[in-house]
C-alpha cells in the first residue's frame, strides 16, 4: 500500500519488485506526457509513471522524501513515484467493494477496499498505460541507444 496526495492505494503484491528512495529522474524526449523519465534499476532502463498524470491530477516535483514502487508489468518493469509506502493490505483488512461500482470506467483501478473512512484503490498495473504510451516508450528508450 502507498500513499499519493493524501490518497491510499495498493498494488498486488506480486508485481512489486522493490521500494526505493527516490532517485535523479533523466527526461526522455519523445515519451508521452505520463511518463516523468527513465532511471536506471540495476543496469535495467526503467520508464517513470506519474500517477498523479495518469489521474488527472496536478503534477508536482518528485521529492527527496518520496519513493519509487519498482512493479513488473507485463511488458517489462516500471517506477512509480509515490509520497510513501506504508505497508501491507492485507485481504482481510476491509470490506471489498468492486471497483466499477466505485470508479466506473478505470480500468487502472482492479478493486476497492474499505478501511473505516478510506478507500484505498487498487491497481492493475497493466493498464496503468495504454497500448499507445507502452510504444511510444519502447520507442523514445531506443532512441537513446
Amino acid at each position: 500500500m502507498f500513499v499519493l496526495n493524501d490518497q491510499r492505494y495498493a498494488l498486488p503484491l506480486d508485481v512489486v519488485e522493490r521500494v526505493t528512495r527516490a532517485v535523479e529522474v533523466t527526461p526522455l524526449p519523445e515519451a508521452p506526457p505520463v511518463i516523468r523519465g527513465v532511471i536506471n534499476v540495476q543496469g535495467e532502463v526503467v520508464p517513470v509513471v506519474d500517477l498523479l498524470t495518469r489521474f488527472r491530477q496536478p503534477a508536482r516535483e518528485i521529492q527527496v522524501t518520496d519513493h519509487f514502487i519498482v512493479a513488473s508489468s507485463s511488458t517489462g518493469l516500471v517506477a512509480l513515484p509515490v509520497d510513501e509506502a506504508v505497508g501491507l493490505l492485507r485481504d482481510t483488512a476491509g470490506e471489498s467493494v468492486a471497483a466499477a461500482d466505485v470508479v466506473p470506467n478505470l480500468s487502472y483501478v482492479s478493486d476497492v477496499f474499505l478501511l473505516g473512512p478510506d478507500m484505498v484503490f487498487v491497481l492493475d498495473i497493466d493498464t496503468v498505460l495504454t497500448a499507445e504510451e507502452e510504444s511510444a516508450i519502447a520507442d523514445a528508450v531506443r532512441g537513446r541507444d
